[in-house]
């Protein structure tokens, strides 16, 4: 046998034609799939409860019904920079509820750097309801 044969073959590229292609491993991206979904749900309920506990009905309306679309913008820390209407109910009065309901949340829970990571603008239904009478 020749000495640059033997070196060919040592150093030669292994055929992968024969190797069985086994399953595929992937590694889990950091904020994607399930854990995504898990961290937004809850972060978003968070949320929700901490918005709700600063609603307050406009005076005289509470036989009303509204719904209000706002949008808000967010730092990392939770600290409302600027909040909007998105989508007016019509009624000054519950629009003003509702942006005054987010400027009294400021500062809202802080969004988890998956969701920072993704932009720090929402928009949220605020919806107000028919308050029923209790006899």
């Amino acid at each position: 046998m020749k000495a640059s044969s033997v070196a060919s073959e040592a150093t030669a590229t292994p055929s992968s034609e024969a190797i069985p292609e086994g399953p595929r491993s992937i590694a889990p991206a950091i904020g994607s799939g399930e854990t995504a979904r898990r961290v937004r749900a809850t972060w978003q309920k968070e949320l929700s409860a901490h918005l709700d506990k600063h609603k307050k009905y406009p005076k005289d309306r509470a036989q009303q019904a509204a719904e209000i679309a706002v949008r808000f913008t967010l730092d990392r820390m939770g600290r409302v920079f600027s909040v909007s209407i998105e989508k007016g109910s019509g009624d000054a009065a519950f629009d003003e509820a509702a942006l005054s309901m987010v400027r009294r949340s400021d500062p809202v829970p802080a969004p988890p750097p998956l969701i920072a990571d993704e932009g720090l603008s929402f928009t949220v239904p605020v919806i107000f309801r028919v308050k029923s009478k209790k006899g």
